[in-house]
């Protein structure tokens, strides 16, 4: 990362400036000397400075929109890459006497249509909003019982409930923008959440199960995942669940995210078809 970096900033830095805007700026530092000879350095050089910030970000947003390697490779780096694709809307934290949260909620930026654009972004906001307030009456409901079987103020500072809610990008390009977004907190695994969601940018949609994978995609899936399963069985350290526990075929509607290549990964949470140091499984659909 760090030498396609050195690449980019190399192929950026070697943009040649338009003489036109060259003369411009030459121009307008010859007059202000000539009209504020009595200004002192500061104030000329404080004008230098914002002419130059002016061209500087003008030609960055120019290499962004017309330089497709340096879009794409700057979108992989978490801070810059987000302006592209995916923002970050909300970021703070909550530090109260039940919780220690991190709260990151991203939106969907760049959609030809608004509308489906703002119905995505509301409808992660009021999903984030409303875990957030749960997991804070779930963790006051824990310290009053804490509290009542004998625990002090004190000891609970040390069992605070620790809640994050942030997401992932997992794949973009021209056509599609799949990424998640979840919630999880240490007072039990049961209360993790993740979302999942994939749009289709060209034609503004949902990109449903069926649209990557065809009417039979519960075959195509329920095959896959067994073949998968039996092969990661012959590790001694990977067990599933038998019987009614284990995997039995898929829901009507999976969890599902699109990767770097393209391939519907299918994602089961944590104790749904495993135990539970086994994490969430995924499965790509080939």
């Amino acid at each position: 990362m760090d030498n396609k970096l050195k690449d980019l900033k190399h192929e950026y830095d070697s943009i040649p400036i338009p003489s036109e805007l060259e003369d411009l700026v030459n121009s307008t530092i010859k007059n202000y000397e000539k009209n504020n000879k009595k200004r002192v350095s500061y104030t000329r050089n404080l004008a230098l400075a914002a002419s130059i910030f002016v061209v500087f970000t003008g030609m960055f947003v120019t290499t962004l929109n017309t330089n497709r390697s340096f879009a794409q490779s700057i979108s992989k780096v978490p801070i810059i890459g987000s302006i592209a694709k995916l923002l970050t809307f909300k970021d703070y934290e909550i530090h109260s006497d039940v919780v220690d949260a991190e709260v990151k909620i991203p939106k969907v930026d760049g959609l030809s249509d608004k509308k489906l654009e703002q119905k995505i972004n509301d409808e992660i906001y009021e999903k984030m909003k409303l875990g957030v307030k749960e997991a804070e009456e779930r963790a006051m409901e824990y310290k009053e019982a804490y509290i009542a079987t004998g625990g002090t103020e004190e000891e609970f500072k040390e069992r605070k409930i620790k809640v994050t809610v942030d997401y992932e990008l997992k794949s973009v390009n021209d056509n599609i923008i799949s990424f998640i977004v979840y919630q999880y907190e240490s007072l039990a695994a049961a209360y993790a959440e993740t979302y999942y969601y994939s749009i289709d940018i060209k034609n503004n949609k949902m990109i449903n199960i069926d649209d990557m994978l065809g009417k039979d995609y519960k075959k195509i899936i329920d095959k896959s995942v067994y073949a998968q399963i039996e092969e990661r069985k012959k590790d001694e350290n990977n067990i599933f669940f038998e019987g009614e526990m284990g995997f039995n075929g898929i829901k009507e509607e999976p969890n599902f995210y699109i990767n770097e290549d393209g391939k519907v990964v299918v994602v089961f949470d944590k104790y749904e078809i495993a135990p539970g140091y086994m994490g969430e499984q995924e499965f790509v659909i080939e």
